[in-house]
């Protein structure tokens, strides 16, 4: 079977690469504007195709003509992008997936789409389900939802188009992967940007603040890469996953964005023998991300779908941060 990963130069593309590289039983095409986060990893059953997706359509769609399963990772979860560039969120999140979608329905191909877990906005239970829980956002002046309710109108139409017969798709819902070769990191002290862990890794290597946005309150349920990427694989091999959505999070791993800071702080001294010199700061919400910007205390995903098709995440919280803080220590020679 053909497999072609739209996005697989990014942190879950080219982690699900190497999985799928090493299992060999598929032939995998993956295009993307960069790979560098596919340096060293090959296979003969991988060719990687460097090009911008983006307003490309004859040439996605010669790509998706060509395989058996379509993987959407095409995606841009940055919340500062969220509240400065709304409209840029919205063509890439979704009328770019809406059209590789749609060139899923012409050709006959199966879909396998990433989504994102802030599509719940702001919580209404004490777990989320998939089929279940209400998807509840903030106000339309609140433009960091743009993100969140863009993933939601892809995620129906999917839906809609399964109603009709006219699309086989699963739906997966990330619950914040973390592990080596994140998204990127920035310069400590930077103002808003990339995910948390990012933005920690930065302030350990460089002796710099550790922003608790608000405090720090907020909690998450973090997801290591290696269980992110073999729930990727229960969900092609399972023939109970057509048309369905599934969550994939490690609900052991959910810790305030504070007990987050702290345990880093903690990994990093056990690594390196001697503090890191970083320090907590709490930061307002606005200042950090830009008005229009409004954060939700997330609880835990039910993941008891996924577990029912054979998947159960594995690597605990202090051994993810351990294995992603040493890869970055590495590069820059601290280890």
């Amino acid at each position: 079977m053909k497999l072609l990963l739209l996005g697989a130069g990014g942190f879950l593309g080219s982690h699900i690469v190497e999985l799928m590289i090493a299992r060999g039983d598929h032939e995998i095409i993956g295009a993307d504007i960069s790979d560098a986060k596919l340096a060293g990893i090959e296979g003969s059953n991988f060719e990687f195709i460097k090009a911008d997706l983006m307003g490309n359509t004859e040439f996605v769609e010669d790509l998706i003509k060509n395989a058996d399963v379509v993987v959407d990772l095409i995606s841009m979860p940055n919340p500062s992008l969220y509240v400065s560039d709304p409209l840029k969120i919205f063509n890439v999140t979704f009328r770019r997936n809406l059209e590789v979608v749609d060139l899923c329905v012409k050709h006959q191909k199966r879909l396998i789409q990433y989504s994102t877990s802030e599509i719940y906005g702001r919580p209404q239970a004490n777990t989320y389900q998939e089929d279940i829980t209400p998807l509840v956002m903030g106000p339309v002046t609140n433009q960091r939802w743009i993100y969140a309710v863009s993933k939601q109108m892809l995620e129906r139409v999917i839906h809609a188009y399964s109603l009709r017969d006219e699309l086989d798709y699963s739906i997966i819902r990330p619950f914040n992967a973390i592990g080596p070769r994140l998204d990127y990191l920035v310069e400590s002290g930077t103002m808003g940007g990339p995910r948390v862990v990012a933005h920690f890794v930065s302030a350990l290597l460089e002796a710099g603040p550790m922003y608790l946005v608000d405090g720090g309150l907020q909690r998450r349920s973090f997801t290591a890469v290696q269980d992110a990427s073999s729930a990727f694989a229960t969900v092609l091999d399972s023939p109970e996953a057509h048309n369905q959505i599934y969550h994939y999070g490690n609900p052991g791993n959910d810790t305030s964005i504070k007990g987050l800071a702290e345990l880093m702080l903690e990994i990093s001294e056990e690594l390196t023998g001697k503090p890191s010199g970083a320090y907590l700061e709490v930061v307002d919400a606005e200042k950090f991300y830009g008005k229009g910007y409004e954060d939700t205390t997330r609880v835990p995903p039910d993941i008891s779908k996924l577990r029912s098709i054979g998947w159960e995440p594995k690597v605990s919280l202090r051994q993810t941060l351990t294995e992603t803080l040493g890869y970055y220590m590495r590069q820059r020679g601290r280890l």
